[in-house]
């Protein structure tokens, strides 16, 4: 266990002094900002759930991509033999590198924290510190189950096809293109739309964009993502690197 914890430090650590996390985490900020100060403007056309929704819309992209680079990179560079014939057993790192994309999606979630409450603030709202503190750790909750989810269905998908751009797109089609066609299948389809509400790619803007973390939604991401971490770690351990 102590082992498996330092690697996902350290492949924390990887992923926060990645340029690609830094430059793509000012921009969302920014971004977000931008709505912020719209919601504030133009307070009959933007609210301050906008600015939440904005902002994860945007985040999802950049952990996605996070997500895709922690294993692909390593089929990438040619690292992948150096990194599965070391000491630490495969599905060690396979935890870690999942791990690592839910304590990054944590930092993101409290930048998204930090930037809702400041909306809050600044559009006038009513508040207490009590409420703003507990905003702040809803965000980092939320961002921790996505990241977690997101990481586990990277790294299965990055098992089977071994580089970061292919499953990048693959989870980009997954969580962006996926839902809108079932959505529209489901309209003719009764059972396909109750099947929906239980499947991972469907609910993940609920969660992260519309903030609802029922016990539904938060089951069905630990669930699949506990699935799918588990065929990950099943095809690496069968793949001869």
């Amino acid at each position: 266990m102590k082992k498996t914890i330092h690697i996902t430090l350290l492949e924390f650590e990887k992923l926060w002094k990645k340029r690609e996390f830094q430059l793509g985490l000012m921009m969302v900020l920014v971004m977000g900002g931008g709505m912020a100060y719209g919601a504030y403007t133009f307070p009959e056309s933007f609210g301050v759930h906008n600015v939440i929704a904005f902002f994860g819309n945007f985040s999802s992209i950049l952990i996605m991509f996070l997500a895709a680079k922690s294993l692909g990179e390593e089929f990438d560079l040619k690292t992948a033999t150096f990194v599965f014939t070391s000491r630490s057993r495969r599905i060690q790192i396979i935890t870690a590198k999942i791990g690592s994309i839910a304590l990054m999606s944590m930092v993101i979630g409290f930048c998204g924290g930090i930037l809702y409450d400041g909306a809050w603030i600044l559009c006038q709202q009513p508040w207490t510190v009590a409420m703003l503190l507990g905003n702040l750790g809803k965000e980092i909750m939320i961002y921790m189950i996505y990241g977690f989810a997101i990481g586990a269905t990277a790294v299965m998908i990055t098992c089977f096809l071994n580089t970061t751009i292919t499953p990048f797109i693959y989870l980009i089609i997954l969580f962006w293109v996926m839902p809108s066609v079932l959505q529209l299948m489901g309209q003719k389809i009764a059972a396909l739309g109750k099947v929906m509400d239980y499947v991972l790619f469907c609910v993940s803007d609920q969660l992260l964009m519309y903030q609802d973390w029922s016990f539904k939604n938060i089951a069905v991401f630990l669930i699949t993502g506990i699935a799918f971490s588990m065929v990950g770690m099943f095809a690496l351990q069968k793949k001869d690197i």
